[in-house]
């Protein structure tokens, strides 16, 4: 970076040290991943799947313009939905 170039937020006005401070301390006592597994199983297990290109378009399209929670995370959308295929399936 060049000496008179400034660093992006600095340029947009954001005092980004003061926002960490105040964000961690709304969030201190709050852990988001009791918020979100009140009612469910903890994410444990790790696997990789392959998946088709289209079938990876739908995932992110359902996580953009379904879902209401801008941080709901792929694993929760494809462990819901594989919860609903398997309950149809079993009907």
């Amino acid at each position: 970076m060049s000496k008179g170039s400034k660093g992006i937020l600095e340029g947009l006005n954001i005092d980004s040290k003061k926002d960490k401070k105040e964000t961690s301390k709304e969030l201190e006592n709050v852990n988001s991943k009791e918020v979100k597994n009140l009612h469910s199983e903890e994410l444990s297990i790790k696997r990789s799947y392959t998946l088709k290109t289209s079938t990876v378009k739908k995932l992110q399209e359902l996580k953009v313009f379904v879902y209401d929670d801008p941080s709901i995370t792929f694993n929760e959308i494809v462990d819901e939905a594989i919860c609903k295929l398997y309950e149809d399936k079993r009907k």
